[in-house]
C-alpha cells in the first residue's frame, strides 16, 4: 500500500468528503439543503411555461379592481358607466315624486272600479228562469223574487256577498246569453260593482272573476321553471323583474301622474333599471358592463327618435281608449309625454337582449382566439349580430302585431283602402313604435360589439391552465 493508502483499521468515510490534498472531513450536506438545490435545477431547466401560475382571488378572476391594470378602453368604458350612474341617481332624486296627491278628475271615481265600490262573491246556486227578476242587483237574504210578467229565459245566478258592508247577503246577477255576458257557474268566485240605487239602498252587477289563485299559481310555475333551467342566473333574473317593476311602480308611474317630465322619467327608470338588474343577472364584468354601455347608448338614440317620430307624424294618439281616459281624468297627464315614454319603455326590453347576447359573443371570440385583434372580434361579432338582428326585428314586430290583433281585426272588416288605413293615427302610431325600436335594436348591436371587443379579454393565464390537468379554461372577464 502507497503512503497515502488508509489502513484497514481506519474508518471508512464515504466518497466526496476529502479534498484533493486530503484534507479533514467536511460536514454533510443538510436534507434541506439538498431538496431546494435539486428542486432550482429542475426549476432551470424546464420551460417558462411550466412556472406555477400566481394564485388569484374569485374577484381578481371575475374583474379586476386595480385601475392601473385596466386598458384605455377600459378605463373610458368604466368612466362612461360611473358618470351615467351618477346622472341616473340625481335623475332619480331630482324627479322623485311629492306626496301630494295626485289630482284627478271627481267624476272618474264614479266610471273606474275604485276598491271602495268593489264587493267580492261566490255564486251559490245558477238557473234557467224566467228574465225580469226584481231582485237583479238588490241584496236579500234568501230567495230572489220572481218576475210579474216574463219577458223570455235567463240565466239566473244566486250569488253570496263576501265583502264590504253587505257581507253574508246575497244578490241575483241575470244573464241573457248575449255577447259579453259572462259565463257563471256554481262555486265561481267573482267581483262585483256596487252603486246606489234610486231608493238609496246599494245595488251590484258583475264586474269580473277573481284571478288570485290562478295568477299566484302561473307565477310559481313560471318561478320554479326558471329556477330550474336557469340556476341562480335564473333566480336573479326574477329578483331583478321584482326591482323594475318596484322602480316602475313606486317611481315612474307616480312621477308621471303628477305631471313629472315623461321623456326624462322613462329614460331614468330604464337607465336605473338596467344599472341593476344586468349587474345582478349577469355579475359584474367587462362583459356586463359592455352590455350596458350599449343599452344606454342605444336608450338615448331610442328617446331621441321616438320624438322624431311622433313630432314628424303628427301623431295624437286619440285612438285608443286609454289615452281618451288619460286626457279625459288626468289633467297633469298629457298624451304625447306618455306615448313618448310608452315608446322607450317598450324598447329597453329587446335592447337589453341584443346587448347581453353581443357581448357574450365577443366573450367567448376572444377566448377562443386569444391572439384576435379588436377588429376581428368585432368582424366574428357581428356574424352572429346580423342573425340576431333578424330575429329580433320579427320578435318585435310580431309583439306589437299580437298586442294590437283585435285592432287590426276590425280595420280588416271595415274594408277601408289599405293607405289610409295605414296612415291613420292608429295604425301610424304602432308603425312608428315598432320602426323605432327595431332602429335601436339594429343600432344597438354594432355599437355593443365594438364596445365589448376594445374591453373584453380573456385573461392569459388561462392558457396555462392546461398544462396543469384542467379540463376547462380559467378566464379573467375583463
Amino acid at each position: 500500500m502507497g503512503k497515502h493508502s488508509a489502513s484497514c483499521d481506519e474508518p471508512y468515510q464515504p466518497r466526496g468528503t476529502y479534498t484533493a490534498d486530503s484534507s479533514p472531513q467536511q460536514a454533510p450536506i443538510p436534507t434541506e439543503t439538498r431538496k431546494s438545490r435539486l428542486n432550482a435545477a429542475r426549476a432551470e431547466t424546464q420551460p417558462q411555461s411550466a412556472t406555477p401560475k400566481p394564485q388569484t382571488s374569485k374577484t381578481t378572476k371575475r374583474f379586476r379592481p386595480h385601475i392601473k391594470d385596466w386598458t384605455l378602453g377600459q378605463r373610458i368604458l368604466a368612466g362612461f358607466l360611473l358618470i351615467g350612474f351618477i346622472l341616473s341617481a340625481i335623475s332619480t332624486v331630482a324627479l322623485w315624486p311629492s306626496n301630494t296627491p295626485a289630482r284627478v278628475d271627481k267624476s272618474f271615481q264614479e266610471t273606474s272600479s275604485l276598491p271602495q265600490n268593489i264587493a267580492d262573491g261566490t255564486v251559490a246556486v245558477t238557473t234557467e228562469a224566467a228574465c225580469g227578476s226584481p231582485s237583479v242587483g238588490r241584496t236579500f237574504d234568501d230567495t230572489p223574487r220572481e218576475p210579474t210578467t216574463s219577458t223570455g229565459t235567463c240565466t239566473r245566478a244566486i250569488v253570496d256577498i263576501t265583502s264590504g258592508s253587505d257581507k253574508g247577503k246575497r244578490t241575483l246577477i241575470e244573464t241573457s246569453h248575449k255577447p259579453g255576458d259572462p259565463d257563471l257557474c256554481e262555486g265561481d268566485k267573482i267581483r262585483m260593482t256596487r252603486h246606489a240605487t234610486d231608493d238609496g239602498s246599494m245595488g251590484y252587477a258583475f264586474n269580473d272573476y277573481q284571478r288570485k289563485v290562478p295568477i299566484i299559481a302561473w307565477l310559481i310555475i313560471t318561478a320554479i321553471a326558471m329556477v330550474a333551467i336557469g340556476s341562480w342566473r335564473g333566480a336573479r333574473s326574477l329578483v331583478g323583474l321584482v326591482i323594475t317593476m318596484a322602480i316602475i311602480g313606486a317611481f315612474m308611474l307616480p312621477a308621471l301622474l303628477r305631471g313629472g317630465d315623461p321623456l326624462l322619467l322613462a329614460v331614468t327608470s330604464c337607465a336605473l333599471i338596467m344599472f341593476v338588474v344586468i349587474y345582478l343577472v349577469h355579475g359584474i364584468s367587462w362583459k356586463s358592463s359592455s352590455a350596458l354601455a350599449g343599452t344606454i347608448i342605444a336608450l338615448g338614440l331610442a328617446a331621441i327618435m321616438a320624438g322624431w317620430g311622433i313630432d314628424g307624424t303628427r301623431l295624437r294618439g286619440l285612438g285608443e281608449e286609454d289615452n281618451l281616459l288619460v286626457q279625459l281624468y288626468l289633467p297633469d297627464v298629457t298624451v304625447h309625454g306618455l306615448m313618448l315614454a310608452g315608446f322607450i319603455v317598450g324598447a329597453i326590453g329587446a335592447l337589453n337582449d341584443a346587448t347581453v347576447a353581443q357581448a357574450s359573443t365577443v366573450n367567448e371570440l376572444a377566448i377562443i382566439d386569444r391572439k384576435a385583434s379588436p377588429w376581428r372580434l368585432f368582424a366574428g361579432g357581428m356574424q352572429v349580430g346580423r342573425d340576431h338582428i333578424a330575429s329580433m326585428l320579427y320578435t318585435l314586430i310580431l309583439s306589437y302585431a299580437g298586442a294590437a290583433l283585435p285592432m287590426l281585426l276590425l280595420i280588416t272588416a271595415s274594408e277601408r283602402p289599405l293607405g289610409q288605413v295605414l296612415t291613420s293615427d292608429l295604425i301610424a302610431t304602432e308603425i312608428v313604435r315598432s320602426a323605432v325600436g327595431a332602429i335601436a335594436l339594429a343600432l344597438a348591436v354594432p355599437i355593443t360589439t365594438i364596445i365589448a371587443a376594445v374591453t373584453v379579454k380573456p385573461d392569459p393565464d388561462a392558457s396555462n391552465a392546461g398544462g396543469h390537468g384542467h379540463g376547462h379554461v380559467h378566464v379573467h372577464h375583463h
